[in-house]
């Protein structure tokens, strides 16, 4: 008895050692959503425009950033759901005094998803921190969102080339590097089909209430944006799927009269502006921009958003 104690003894400061190891060694990992809230905090204070969004957004962010003299706050997270993107908002935009816009990325597929239930519940560790609220609020996730090591996603490779796999992945966008009908189709089945799921529509609705509540609540104009993508993918998604949801938030957003500035529909977007189906390159974000600006001024008789690399006709 008293070996088998010691061995379970001698096992349990094993993993302890292993852990403040690796917590050492992970101290000062930053992944994607770090730098994005980095960003973020950076412009908060002086932003007129907030703009919310998942991954599609991210190459906005790109030439929205401070550096880019931009009067714009970004809360871009790769892989965000409506549950996270009404944290952040609820959490963040009282706090936002100078800000006129909000500027909601919800792409129709947006109402069918949710992250944690598509194999990315790891992300509730990545955002805890800048929300203090977490998805089913589980014991176990908020005590390892403390942890730098956790909260990579034990990204070993980290180890080894010392920038986290996500940086990459998530905010890598430049120049178009190509892809073919079959990744299309494949990306197309997977946010029409895959992880698209009509049981979770009540749900999702009611965190868009919560939103434009909150920027009501705020005294906020709220917009929409639904993000290009290219053709190929257009014509291969699940169109029954995605027209369920659409219905659902046309009627959602007519009846709170918020401004649709969609572009999901554009032919004008060429196959070389994208970097895979549904991510536009940084030169097309900077197109899309000035179209947003001039959508907005159609409207509302102001162009919101300003940047050095921005130049609306």
């Amino acid at each position: 008895m008293k070996k088998i104690l010691l061995e379970i003894s001698a096992l349990l400061v094993f993993i302890t050692l292993t852990f403040l190891l690796l917590e050492y060694l992970f101290r000062d990992y930053n992944n994607a959503v770090d730098k994005v809230m980095d960003d973020f905090f950076e412009t908060k204070m002086n932003a007129e425009v907030l703009l919310v969004g998942n991954s599609h957004t991210l190459p906005l962010y790109h030439c929205l950033k401070p550096e880019k003299n931009a009067n714009v706050a970004c809360l871009t997270i790769g892989g965000d759901d409506l549950f996270w993107m009404q944290a952040l908002v609820k959490r963040q935009l009282h706090e936002m005094p100078t800000v006129n816009y909000v500027i909601l990325n919800c792409d129709d597929e947006l109402l069918g998803f949710n992250q944690s239930l598509s194999g990315l519940k790891y992300m509730n560790r990545v955002l805890y921190p800048y929300t203090d609220t977490m998805y089913e609020n589980n014991a176990l996730d908020k005590l390892l969102s403390r942890s730098n090591f956790f909260r990579s996603n034990r990204d070993i490779g980290f180890l080894f080339n010392k920038q986290p796999v996500e940086q990459v992945t998530m905010t890598g966008f430049g120049r178009a590097i190509g892809f073919t009908d079959e990744e299309c189709k494949s990306r197309a089945w997977e946010i029409s089909e895959k992880r698209f799921s009509r049981k979770l529509f009540r749900e999702n609705l009611s965190y868009l209430k919560s939103i434009i509540s909150e920027t009501k609540k705020c005294n906020k104009k709220l917009f929409i944006l639904k993000m290009p993508k290219c053709e190929c993918l257009q014509a291969s998604v699940v169109k029954d799927n995605l027209e369920s949801s659409r219905v659902l938030l046309d009627s959602l957003f007519s009846a709170e009269r918020i401004d649709v500035l969609d572009f999901s529909g554009e032919t004008t977007y060429g196959r070389d502006e994208f970097i895979n189906p549904d991510h536009l390159t940084t030169p097309a974000a900077i197109k899309l921009i000035a179209q947003i600006n001039e959508k907005i001024f159609a409207l509302q008789g102001i162009m919101p958003i300003r940047s050095s690399q921005i130049k609306s006709k």
